[in-house]
């Protein structure tokens, strides 16, 4: 299933978003969530261009939170991660900003594009876009979130 979803146009956002880091480097949760670390600033810098009453950031930091990141695989997914994939360095570019409605929840997503991610997700046999609760959905890097 492919959620709703709409493009938004925040050419501002766009622009603050050229100046942060196209790189990460790839690591495993504890719960076996398999993602990009990428700059917390893609959340701290780029959340205040939602001008969306009722939109806050998502929940991603703290004690054991990923921070800032883009899913590569859902726990949910069920792979089991090889060691010599950690800790690698991937790079991506930034597509555009929409939102894509999942559940009772709005998501606020910078989607991205990565042939190395998608690279990754081919080696352990998994389709192009993530299964998230049930949705087709592509790379991207959550920056708000509306209940």
């Amino acid at each position: 299933m492919i959620p709703k979803m709409m493009t938004l146009d925040i050419p501002e956002m766009m622009k603050a978003a050229k100046h942060l880091s196209l790189r990460g480097a790839t690591q495993l949760s504890d719960n076996n969530l398999f993602y990009l670390d990428i700059d917390d600033a893609y959340i701290h810098q780029l959340f205040p261009f939602l001008k969306e009453p009722g939109v806050k950031k998502p929940n991603y930091f703290g004690a054991k939170s990923a921070g800032a990141h883009i899913t590569i695989a859902y726990p949910e997914e069920g792979k089991k991660i090889n060691k010599e994939d950690l800790d690698r360095e991937h790079s991506f570019m930034i597509n555009k900003v929409v939102t894509a409605e999942i559940g009772q929840k709005t998501y606020y997503v910078l989607f991205i594009e990565s042939s190395s991610l998608l690279q990754l997700r081919k080696k352990y046999k998994l389709p192009d876009l993530l299964n998230f609760k049930g949705y087709s959905i592509g790379f991207h890097i959550t920056i708000g979130v509306k209940v």
